[in-house]
C-alpha cells in the first residue's frame, strides 16, 4: 500500500463547511428558545435551517467515508458507495497520464482533484475531488509507473 486516503471535507469546501456548521449552530439555538417559548416563529425557522445544515452535513461524510482511493505497486482503484460499491481500477502499467486540478482555495489547503486516464478510454477512468496531497499521490504513481514499464520492456 503506497497511498491511502478519502476527501477531505473541510480542506476540500472550508466555506461549505462553515456554512454547514453555522447553520447548524442557528438551529440549535432555535430549540433553546423553543423551549423558553420566545421568537417562536424565528425559533422554527432556526431550527429548519438547523435541520437542513447538519443533514448536508450528514450525507456529505457518508459520502467521504465511504470513497476511498488506494494506490498500491501494482493498481490503482477507486471505491465508493454507500449502499451499493463501485470499485475502479486501473493496473500502473496502463496509466496513460495523471493529472491534478486545484481550485485557489484547493491549493492555500493542499487538496486537488486526480484524474488517471488508462489506454482503454478516451476520458479519465478515475475522478476524484478533495484529495489531500494531491501532488503526493500523482509522483507515487509517476514513480512506480516508471517502475512497472521499465520491468516490462526487461
Amino acid at each position: 500500500m503506497l497511498y491511502d486516503s478519502t476527501p477531505a471535507m473541510f480542506r476540500n469546501s472550508p466555506f461549505l463547511f462553515l456554512i454547514c456548521d453555522m447553520a447548524t449552530i442557528i438551529g440549535i439555538i432555535g430549540i433553546i428558545f423553543w423551549f423558553k417559548g420566545e421568537y417562536l416563529v424565528w425559533s422554527v425557522i432556526a431550527m429548519i435551517c438547523g435541520i437542513i445544515g447538519i443533514s448536508y452535513l450528514l450525507f456529505w461524510w457518508l459520502y467521504v467515508v465511504n470513497t476511498r482511493l488506494r494506490v498500491t505497486n501494482e493498481r490503482v482503484s477507486l471505491r465508493t458507495g454507500i449502499f451499493e460499491k463501485n470499485i475502479r481500477e486501473v493496473f500502473l502499467g496502463d496509466i496513460r497520464g495523471v493529472q491534478i486540478n486545484q481550485r485557489f482555495m484547493q491549493r492555500l489547503l493542499g487538496t486537488g482533484q486526480v484524474e488517471i486516464a488508462s489506454a482503454a478510454s478516451a476520458e479519465a477512468e478515475i475522478r476524484i475531488d478533495g484529495i489531500p496531497s494531491a501532488y503526493d499521490v500523482k509522483n507515487i504513481i509517476d514513480e512506480h509507473r516508471r517502475k512497472a514499464k521499465e520491468e516490462k520492456n526487461d
